[in-house]
């Protein structure tokens, strides 16, 4: 039995090597099962944690894999089965594949955690769905790339191939190509965000953005309808972002009555005290309160100043606290609001 296995293990049979390649790598996937629990409890949440986390099912693939090709290998030696395993490119196509699957692995497990974090990264959502997706698209297109190499293929005459047909494709499906750059332009220059409430003045576009896709984005309007809008369009159509505002902006005239024109620089004086004093008007941006002209029943005063607050709903209820203590105002100092009214002068005959 010893001599058997000094045999079987003598570096010079040809198959050593192979046998060895079974040894080395069942040995590997005895340290790695060790080491499991360690790779799948990296949750930090940095770039490194998730790269060590997503090794784990890749490197257990691959080592069971090279170990059943191995053994084949020893077996094709050892029994002269003659199978002609060194013609083919098997263990770089297994590993080619493998590393491509790692890299999914990576950035799908990146994407997730930063998506479902607390947004405190230095990328926001929109970005990240955006490198993602471009990093999937790389991945793909290496392991085509490599997998042609591999088995003996000519990738030149594929990217020829593909440009030819990529051309009388792009023609055909123009608008499809155009969505797609679209798509790219938007995460380029990011005009707007997953999360963000945008409209456009020149279409029928409000709502909030959920998604950003290569050919469409999802747009969700206050109605709660989803908007499908081909991401070429916005290469041609003005975009507001609302979200994106520093401050929100009270601008009203008031109307007071030709009775109170004695009244009315003590108005504009006092009001302009309270906007100057009040904690919900911005104080580092414009301020305007001045008698702006003659209507046709009023006079009328103009009113602009800028909230501290980009809240929709929280802006409502500043403007009516401000609007109410300016109403106080005009009353307190004897004023009173005009509204539309007509003179009709009567002239008596002469008898």
């Amino acid at each position: 039995m010893l001599e058997d296995a000094l045999y079987l293990f003598d570096p010079n049979q040809d198959y050593f090597s192979q046998l060895m390649a079974v040894i080395l790598i069942l040995s590997g996937i005895v340290i790695l099962r060790l080491f499991k629990s360690k790779l799948l409890n990296q949750t930090s949440g940095t770039f490194v944690s998730v790269c060590i986390n997503s090794i784990y099912k890749p490197a257990k693939f691959l080592l069971f894999t090279s170990a059943i090709w191995s053994i084949i290998a020893v077996c094709d030696v050892i029994f002269s089965l003659n199978l002609g395993l060194e013609e083919h490119s098997v263990l770089q196509i297994i590993l080619a594949v493998h590393i491509s699957w790692y890299g999914f692995r990576i950035v799908n497990n990146y994407e997730k955690i930063t998506l479902t974090g607390d947004g405190s990264g230095k990328l926001d959502t929109t970005a990240v769905i955006g490198l993602a997706k471009i990093g999937r698209l790389l991945l793909t297109l290496i392991l085509v790339i490599v997998a042609f190499d591999l088995l003996g293929l000519d990738a030149t005459g594929l990217i020829a191939m593909g440009s030819v047909s990529g051309a009388a494709l792009a023609f055909a499906s123009k608008d499809l190509v155009s969505n797609w750059f679209g798509g790219i332009m938007l995460y380029l220059d990011k005009p707007f965000q997953v999360g963000d409430w945008i409209r456009s003045p020149d279409r029928d576009i409000e709502g909030t953005v959920e998604y950003i896709g290569w050919r469409i984005t999802k747009i969700r309007a206050f109605d709660k309808r989803p908007l499908y809008v081909p991401n070429s369009a916005f290469n041609t159509i003005t975009v507001q972002n609302p979200s994106r505002m520093t401050h929100r902006r009270i601008e009203e005239t008031i109307t007071v009555r030709y009775d109170d024109m004695k009244l009315v620089n003590k108005i504009v004086e006092q009001i302009t005290q309270y906007l100057n004093e009040s904690e919900l008007v911005a104080q580092d941006q414009t301020k305007i309160v001045n008698f702006n002209g003659y209507g046709e029943s009023s006079l009328n005063i103009l009113i602009y100043c800028m909230t501290i607050t980009t809240d929709w709903v929280t802006f409502h209820q500043h403007k009516q606290k401000v609007l109410l203590d300016i109403g106080d105002i005009v009353l307190g100092l004897g004023g009173d609001f005009a509204y539309p009214t007509q003179r009709l002068q009567v002239e008596q005959a002469e008898s």
